[in-house]
């Protein structure tokens, strides 16, 4: 029996059939090949050839590497970091984080912040070196100098490498509030933090500027107020880098104003040494007088230009209240 012969029609749909086929086998021809060459890359070519570090924060950097578990000839790509960077910042104590970054084709790069102490935090077996983050570095027998000494705070958890732990929650969030607005204003020369007495918290600025919160209540919003106080204060020249005095941030919360008050009775509290007319003690040393307390008797509004002085009580008080600038940023 004869073929009928095929349409035209038939025939450019044959073609078209061919051709789909055809640019279907290309694809997966190429797809095949692109897998085969990244397999081969991953397997193969990209291992772990050099490892650089940043930092070493004070370690060996043998050291790192062993509790990093990474070796020449590892799988660059399928290399796990996570755990890697946890178990650094565990390990070593002044390593306050750590970031492992892949450099392809061959490097491995070990991004180290050490961890400096910020706070001395005084405890029974003597002093906890922690850092602003709240990691705890270190026990001493000293505060470590140049840091922050917090006296009354009463840690409970003194293990190097975790995070500092108080007995009391409303410790934990003085001592927080407190660490979050230093940090915050890069807050520098606060040389004591004094939470012995709750209802009578106290900071030392530079060892001449107290300031008194009074009870826990508020002491985030106390912190960043006195703060702001004591830099438009230093910045009018009214504190000046000799200043001794208080700032009473105690009612702030309720009244939006604290008390400022300069002590000018400190100079000259404390003999020169050597002074013919100071005391001395048994070794021949000039004896420190203790510095007699000032009690505010006087006070004026920031409207009044001119500080109102006494001959009997040397001293300067002075009612500071928040601005509006002040309060669209921390009211």
């Amino acid at each position: 029996m004869a073929r009928t012969p095929r349409s035209a029609a038939e025939k450019l749909a044959m073609r078209k059939k061919k051709s789909r086929a055809l640019l279907l086998f290309n694809i997966i021809a190429f797809s095949v090949v692109v897998i085969g060459a990244v397999l081969l890359c991953i397997f193969v070519f990209f291992k772990v050839g050099n490892v650089t570090f940043t930092s070493d924060a004070g370690y060996d950097e043998a050291d790192i590497r062993r509790v990093c578990g990474i070796n020449e000839g590892d799988n660059l790509v399928l290399l796990e970091t996570e755990s890697r960077e946890k178990a650094l910042e565990h390990r070593f104590p002044y390593i306050e984080s750590a970031k492992i970054v892949k450099h392809i084709p061959s490097t491995i790069e070990i991004e180290i912040t050490p961890a400096e102490t910020a706070f001395s935090v005084a405890c029974d077996a003597g002093y906890l070196y922690v850092s602003a983050s709240g990691k705890v570095l270190e026990i001493a027998s000293q505060p470590c100098e140049g840091t922050t000494v917090v006296l009354g705070a009463n840690p409970t958890n003194t293990k190097p490498s975790e995070t500092i732990t108080f007995g009391d929650d409303s410790v934990k969030e003085v001592y927080n509030a407190i660490a979050e607005q230093m940090t915050k204003n890069e807050t520098q020369n606060v040389t004591e933090i004094n939470m012995t007495n709750p209802y009578d918290l106290t900071l030392t600025y530079d060892n001449r500027i107290t300031f008194r919160f009074g009870n826990m209540n508020g002491m985030s919003y106390k912190m960043a107020f006195g703060l702001e106080m004591l830099r438009q204060m230093e910045t009018s020249g009214e504190i000046t880098e000799e200043t001794v005095g208080s700032i009473d941030l105690s009612v702030v919360p309720e009244k939006n104003k604290a008390f400022y008050e300069e002590d000018r009775t400190a100079a000259s509290a404390t003999p020169a040494p050597g002074d013919a007319t100071a005391p001395q003690t048994a070794t021949g040393r000039t004896a420190i007088l203790p510095i007699p307390r000032v009690i505010p008797t006087a006070s004026w509004t920031p409207q009044q230009t001119t500080a109102v002085t006494t001959q009997a009580t040397p001293k300067t008080c002075k009612i500071w209240k928040r601005s509006p600038v002040f309060h669209k940023f921390f009211g």
